[in-house]
């Protein structure tokens, strides 16, 4: 019994602290150059757990979630992350947010992957539920 309670703790241990960060993305032509490109520059940043990233006719919608001992830093981040992104897709309309409410609306669209007229009605009530002050 003492064994398996100390497998267990070892288990839920090993499974609470991974590394991997989770990485949603939704994209409308399916460019997997750019895809990879967005990924990789996230798992590389280590102060983000996880996000949701959306093409779209040129727009990059990204939403991040920090880690918890980088809260602190969340808008400092945030900042520096969205700089990186426009740095990699200079073409791109970016915008980065860590607001859940924004992680939420981008995950219900990646889910649905919804048409064309109901993605761009989509993502104009992101950008003005980014401007919403809560």
């Amino acid at each position: 019994m003492k064994k398996f309670r100390w497998v267990s703790c070892v288990l839920l241990l090993l499974t609470g602290c991974s590394n991997d960060s989770q990485v949603s993305t939704y994209h409308v032509e399916d460019d997997q150059q750019e895809i990879e490109l967005i990924q990789t520059a996230l798992k590389d940043n280590q102060n983000i757990n996880d996000a949701d990233v959306v093409f779209f006719d040129h727009q990059l919608v990204v939403a991040i979630q920090v880690k918890p001992l980088s809260k602190f830093k969340k808008v400092k981040i945030t900042k520096s992350f969205e700089k990186e992104v426009k740095s990699l897709f200079p073409d791109h309309k970016v915008f980065v947010s860590s607001d859940l409410k924004i992680s939420w609306e981008l995950e219900k669209i990646i889910k649905e992957k919804p048409t064309m007229e109901d993605l761009k009605k989509d993502l104009d009530d992101i950008q003005a539920l980014s401007k919403e002050v809560t």
